[in-house]
C-alpha cells in the first residue's frame, strides 16, 4: 500500500519537509512536486540510493538531473574551466525556473551512477519550495528525475505517478498539479559555448541572449 501525505505548494509545512527528509536519509525515494513535473528525490551521494531510482523507473544507464539549493550548491561541484563569474552571474539570472544546465562537473562527492563517470551533469534550482527545502537539508542537493517509468509520459499529477510507480516509492507527496506540466528546458554549457538540448518552458533564444550578455559584460 503506497504512503500519501499532503503539502501545500506554496509552503510545505516543517513537519512535511522534515519526514520526507527523513525518508531520503533512509535511502529511501520520495515522489513530490516541483514547478514543472512530479520527481523523485533521493539521495544522490550514495550509489544504493541512486540505485533504487533507476530500478523504480526501469531506467538504463542514462544521467540522472540534480536539484539544487541554490546556485552556489552547484558552483562547488564545476569544472575548474569555466569563467565562474560569468557562470555565476548567468545561473542567478535563470534560476529559479524551468531550465536544466548540463554543466561539467570535477571528480566530486557525488556517486558516480548520477552521470555514470561522464562527469557531465544536468542541474536545477525549481521554483517549488519543496525540493530546494529538501534539497538544502541534504547537503544542497537532491535527485531530480520525473517521476514515471521510462519511456512513459511525465506526470503533472500525483495520482499519475502512483499509477506508474506504485510500491517502488516509499513516501509520495500530493500538493495538487504541478504549475507548468512540461519538463524543464535543457541546456548545455561545455567549453563557455552554450547549445539547445530540449525545448521547454522558457525559449533557448532567451536563455542564449541572457548568457551572451553576461560573456560580453564580465
Amino acid at each position: 500500500m503506497v504512503r500519501i501525505i499532503n503539502a501545500s505548494y506554496i509552503a510545505p509545512s516543517f513537519d512535511v519537509v522534515q519526514e520526507a527528509y527523513r525518508v531520503i536519509k533512509e535511502c529511501g525515494l520520495v515522489v513530490g512536486v516541483t514547478d514543472t513535473l512530479y520527481g523523485i528525490f533521493a539521495d544522490p551521494f550514495r550509489d544504493e540510493c541512486v540505485e533504487k531510482v533507476y530500478l523504480a523507473k526501469k531506467r538504463g544507464k542514462k544521467p540522472i538531473p540534480i536539484l539544487a539549493s541554490s546556485t552556489m550548491a552547484v558552483l562547488g561541484l564545476i569544472d575548474d574551466t569555466y569563467n565562474k563569474v560569468v557562470l555565476e552571474k548567468f545561473l542567478n539570472a535563470i534560476w529559479p525556473g524551468p531550465i536544466t544546465v548540463v554543466l561539467k562537473t570535477l571528480d566530486s562527492v557525488l556517486s558516480d551512477k548520477i552521470s555514470w563517470e561522464r562527469n557531465i551533469i544536468g542541474f536545477r534550482v525549481p521554483a517549488a519550495p519543496l525540493p530546494r527545502k529538501l534539497a538544502q537539508l541534504n547537503g544542497g542537493l537532491i535527485t531530480g528525475t520525473s517521476a514515471n517509468l521510462s519511456g512513459q509520459t511525465p506526470p503533472r499529477e500525483l495520482n499519475e505517478a502512483i499509477r506508474q510507480l506504485g510500491d517502488e516509492i516509499n513516501l509520495y507527496i500530493d500538493s495538487g498539479i504541478a504549475p507548468i506540466g512540461v519538463g524543464s528546458t535543457v541546456v548545455e554549457l561545455i567549453d563557455n559555448d552554450i547549445r539547445l538540448i530540449r525545448e521547454g518552458p522558457i525559449p533557448y533564444s532567451v536563455i542564449r541572449r541572457i548568457y551572451n550578455y553576461y560573456v560580453e559584460h564580465m
